[in-house]
């Protein structure tokens, strides 16, 4: 029951990643949407979705609190810097989109048009190299306590999962600009033609994400496979995306995304917070609450879940279809 736990923790984290990367991707397209028209377009695209998505984050980090508490306490201590970068162009993300037409000057908009896309490419970056970090292991300091530092950001493989990151979500939210605007538009053409162009980076970077990996970690085969089967996922999206079919293009384009928290994963098992040195690993058996804590998890957070998909599913139906009337204006 303790793997069911941790891996229902990554399953919310890569169902909020894989979620939020058509939204992080339409907000950095903004300044590339042209005239005031399509960028109220773009994002009208986004606005009804994104409090949905964001709910997977927050039911991740509530089931992280109650499921493995030692280990949300580990992870807030060793990433405190980069949570607290996350968090900030998060708030200011979810500004942006709530109150950029709260005031009708053209200075105000242009304020927030110009914080959407950059806290948007901070977010998908920032989760990128984060998790990055992760697979690859902490540093540490004195008396053997993980922690991010400086330097390990800028290390080959953080930075190669950020490009991805960064790069899959261009083509995401590209993908669902093309699909959700008028076919006929200058900004749909550009969204299309945009990811044409970037989809095959994002097969490139993913490769590079599996080589680097497998160099830095103990498990090469394990990390290889999750990124060779992420790319197979792009290459189904590209092939979809060119047939017209953009829903299923879009479920497989995730992947990038998805993959970075298995790859922490099925790069350091059950040790649930790593360290390149080992001396300060965290074990799941440490991190993992007692029985008690987890039956009562198992009677009110389940049901809750289940609940969340169904409103996410309902969510999608209703706002995210591609309405005829529009597709065809």
């Amino acid at each position: 029951m303790d793997v069911f736990w941790y891996s229902l923790v990554g399953v919310l984290l890569a169902g909020y990643l894989a979620l939020e990367s058509i939204d992080f991707g339409v907000g950095m397209l903004l300044p590339f949407s042209g005239d005031e028209a399509s960028r109220a377009r773009m994002r009208r695209l986004v606005v009804p979705l994104f409090l949905a998505n964001e709910v997977w984050l927050v039911a991740c980090l509530g089931l992280l609190f109650g499921a493995l508490p030692v280990l949300e306490g580990a992870l807030l201590q060793a990433l405190r810097l980069p949570v607290l970068a996350l968090v900030c162009a998060w708030l200011l993300r979810d500004a942006a989109l709530w109150f950029r037409q709260a005031h009708p000057g053209s200075g105000w908009r242009r304020v927030w048009d110009s914080v959407l896309p950059v806290s948007s490419l901070v977010l998908a970056a920032g989760w990128g190299a984060v998790l990055g970090a992760m697979v690859r292991g902490l540093s540490t300091r004195a008396g053997g306590h993980p922690v991010v530092d400086p330097i390990d950001l800028v290390h080959p493989l953080p930075l190669v999962c950020a490009a991805s990151a960064v790069a899959a979500c261009l083509c995401q939210g590209a993908l669902f600009a093309a699909r959700g605007l008028p076919a006929d538009g200058t900004a749909a053409r550009r969204a299309a033609r945009l990811n044409r162009v970037a989809s095959p980076v994002v097969l490139g970077l993913l490769v590079l994400v599996g080589g680097v990996a497998a160099a830095v970690v103990d498990a090469p085969a394990r990390v290889a496979a999750v990124a060779g089967g992420a790319a197979l996922c792009v290459a189904g999206s590209i092939l979809l995306a060119r047939a017209g079919r953009a829903t299923p293009a879009l479920v497989l384009g995730s992947a990038p995304l998805w993959a970075l928290p298995l790859l922490v994963g099925v790069a350091h098992g059950t040790t649930v917070l790593a360290t390149r040195s080992g001396a300060g690993d965290l074990t799941l058996g440490e991190a993992v609450a007692d029985g008690e804590s987890l039956w009562l998890l198992s009677v009110t957070v389940l049901p809750v879940l289940v609940a969340v998909v169904a409103v996410q599913w309902w969510f999608w139906r209703v706002f995210a279809r591609v309405r005829p009337a529009v597709a065809a204006a």
